[in-house]
């Protein structure tokens, strides 16, 4: 059984409101140090933004955001489960640091912390050495 203590269930029409503020609040915090973009659209939380140049796109940083509620569970790596999902979820986590992480020090970071997170799930080290190539 699981209780919620923080935020509003998936699905929840309340969700879609409560993702449109956040969203409105850190739009302005942002447009207000770096200025508005040439093109910005935002569709409840999925944004597409153009700006003149890269350099300008890069001031922005992007990094992995975990929920407090996160219990850093995932699929058990002692589990009877084929070993190709098990790869799947090593590399998925590899991927995710990889593509979303804007500076090479988040990305160590996440690295560094999922790692943390499949060796609690019982993922040993050999195991994520193999998995990950």
């Amino acid at each position: 059984m699981y209780i919620q203590k923080d935020g509003v269930a998936m699905g929840s029409p309340l969700g879609v409101l409560f993702a449109n503020f956040h969203m409105g609040v850190v739009e302005e915090r942002v447009f207000l140090r770096i200025g508005h973009p040439d093109v910005y659209v935002r569709y409840i939380d999925d944004t597409f933004v153009m700006a003149p140049s890269a350099h300008d796109i890069e001031t922005l940083s992007r990094t992995i955001y975990i929920k407090p509620t996160n219990l850093d569970l995932c699929l058990n790596g002692d589990s009877e489960c084929p070993a190709r999902y098990k790869a799947s979820t090593v590399k998925a986590y590899i991927h995710r640091a990889l593509s979303h992480c804007s500076s090479l020090a988040d990305t160590h970071q996440e690295l560094d912390r999922v790692t943390q997170v499949l060796v609690n799930n019982g993922y040993s080290n050999i195991q994520l050495a193999m998995r990950s190539s």
